[in-house]
């Protein structure tokens, strides 16, 4: 009888009645209580995303982290009994205002939860909806939990240094540390910042986009019962952990400090509104601008990339709004999908938006690569693949001819790509060319330099790279001298033809330094003086074949050449027969880098 009756008393489970819009969306009224304790109770609003404004269906966003991906803790909602995460249920009790209602938008409670088909197919058009829902919000909230005895005091001291960064408030917060150390609130060798800093919020995926897209203007930091701007926050993170280095910060709050200001670059990137007074670009402007943007959403990856994510497919569509907002054709979300074909898709998409098959670079970083996914195809679950986006478009053979992801992806697992024609190989006329180009130190064919160099290049290694390379550059030019047919089967200018093969895609009009560059690289047939290069290099072979010995030496005289020519553009010792420094140095080696980049391409 008394079990009985106690079901009786039980508040029915509440269920989310189906949006009929596909630009639908949940509020979340929060009713008024002066008791923090006191349960908390809610109802739901449907509103339309296209209706919203600041004074009509205005909302405030919560952003902040689940900590556990189901409910455990009951509140009430329209008079039925709701589950939410413990962290959320905190974040409710301190959002409720004493005496008003509070409107707002929290994910888990405004999205369908529960896992039957219609809830799975609700919660695919919501993530499409995010970008827009955080910018439309009338404020948005990063929660950083109910905090500590301290927290209150801790966010006067980082509204302070954040509005006015200056050494007096940084003295004044340190004294404030040197208090809780003395009153056994802190341990010794920790800060009061790290329960701020080391939040994680910072290293979650979802985060990221509701920064972004919130108003710079309308957003704030809240802990506890205290809350301070987004712009001052970030202005005290900057000043206390990049500039000031205090340390008994914990190593996560420097990576929670790259993941602020990449929350801030993101943000500028998507606000930033192209001014009418330009004129029409031009295609080549137009190809910068998408380059810049690969670029762009390469960095962004390789940082994102890193943060955590309990849904693994969220790596992508933690990231969905960004990707709509760059015009990445990226099909629909969809949590029905295997991880292995949102990864595909998303490869395929990135590929056929950008045009280039820059993204594939990758996928050999993968250190426990899925044996599920295709070859081609990134494993971004794997926290330590970090993307890699070379400099360049090569000889543009990476190019995508008409890229569409039912043309690049018509079967699940296969990636069909159209070739490039860059030249033609003919019988007979390359064989005066064996060199490989290095771009690792172990691709390095040099067995030389093993000994210090005093100062001149620190990396050993890195010294014998640069010797190969110019090895490399300086039998690719004798092979077009010799030879002006070899890459085009039509007689060339030499210097044009290998100016062409090393800016590859870029057209460059070859300038005074690349003609310098060339002439030194015919040593010793130049017309400069290498002397001081001659007795570095000297020194290097002493050095070399005294700690081979007996071994017969290794230095041929295209080697000694190699070597004679990088020692004088590093010692930056290169004259004129008159006896004048050549002040072309550092652009010739810059020169030389760039070349080298489009060759590692």
């Amino acid at each position: 009888m008394s079990q009985k009756s106690a079901d009786s008393t039980t508040p029915a489970s509440f269920h989310h009645a189906r949006l009929s819009d596909p630009r639908a969306l949940r509020t979340i009224t929060l009713l008024p209580s002066s008791d923090l304790s006191a349960p908390l109770d809610t109802c739901l609003r449907k509103i339309h995303l296209d209706n919203v404004s600041k004074g009509e269906n205005g909302y405030e966003a919560l952003s902040y982290v689940w900590g556990s991906r189901y409910g455990t803790e009951p509140i009430q909602c329209e008079g039925k009994r709701l589950l939410v995460t413990p962290n959320c249920e905190s974040a409710l009790r301190h959002l409720r205002k004493k005496a008003s209602p509070r409107v707002l938008w929290i994910d888990a409670i405004c999205i369908d939860q529960e896992e039957n088909p219609a809830s799975v197919e609700e919660r695919n058009s919501q993530v499409a909806l995010m970008g827009e829902i955080y910018k439309s919000a009338v404020r948005t909230i990063f929660w950083f939990g109910h905090g500590n005895d301290y927290s209150d005091e801790l966010m006067g001291h980082l509204n302070r240094i954040g509005t006015c960064p200056s050494q007096r408030g940084l003295k004044k917060f340190l004294h404030f540390d040197e208090t809780l150390r003395e009153n056994g609130q802190l341990d010794a060798d920790s800060t009061s910042l790290n329960s701020i800093f080391s939040h994680p919020w910072h290293s979650r995926i979802w985060t990221v986009q509701e920064a972004a897209y919130s108003q710079l203007e309308d957003c704030e930091i809240m802990c506890g019962g205290s809350s301070i701007p987004w712009d001052v926050y970030s202005a005290a993170a900057r000043f206390l952990i990049f500039e000031e280095f205090i340390e008994e910060l914990d190593p996560q709050a420097h990576k929670s400090y790259v993941g602020i200001d990449l929350r801030n670059t993101i943000r500028d990137f998507l606000h930033a509104t192209p001014s009418t007074d330009k004129p029409m670009l031009t295609p080549e402007d137009e190809e910068d601008e998408r380059d810049r943007r690969v670029v762009f959403l390469s960095s962004c990856l390789s940082d994102v990339n890193q943060l955590q994510a309990t849904e693994p497919r969220d790596k992508i569509y933690g990231l969905y709004a960004l990707y709509t907002d760059l015009e990445i054709p990226l099909p629909a979300a969809n949590y029905e999908k295997s991880l292995v074909r949102v990864f595909e898709e998303a490869t395929v998409a990135m590929i056929a938006w950008s045009g280039t098959l820059k993204i594939l670079g990758d996928v050999w970083h993968s250190r426990e690569r899925k044996t599920s996914f295709p070859s081609w195809v990134p494993d971004w679950s794997d926290g330590n693949v970090k993307i890699f986006t070379p400099s360049g478009d090569a000889t543009a053979g990476s190019r995508v001819a008409n890229p569409s992801q039912t043309a690049l992806n018509p079967t699940p697992g296969e990636l069909h790509l159209q070739g490039k024609v860059v030249g033609t190989v003919l019988p007979g006329k390359n064989k005066v060319f064996t060199e490989d180009f290095p771009t690792r130190p172990d691709q390095c064919a040099i067995p030389i330099l093993t000994v210090s160099l005093d100062g001149l290049v620190e990396d050993v290694e890195t010294l014998r790279l640069w010797i190969a390379k110019t090895m490399f550059f300086r039998q690719l030019y004798k092979a077009i001298q010799t030879d002006p047919e070899i890459c085009s089967g039509e007689p060339s200018d030499p210097e044009d033809l290998f100016s062409d093969i090393l800016n590859q895609s870029s057209y460059s009009e070859p300038d005074e330094t690349f003609h310098i560059w060339l002439d030194v690289l015919n040593y010793p047939d130049t017309d400069y003086n290498l002397s001081r290069g001659e007795e570095i290099a000297q020194k290097w072979r002493a050095a070399e074949e005294m700690m081979n010995k007996p071994r017969k030496s290794r230095w041929t005289t295209e080697l000694t050449s190699c070597a004679v020519i990088m020692a004088s553009l590093l010692s930056n010792s290169i004259y004129h027969p008159d006896g004048r420094m050549l002040n072309q140095t550092p652009l010739i080696l810059d020169l030389v880098n760039q070349f080298s980049a489009n060759l590692a391409d």
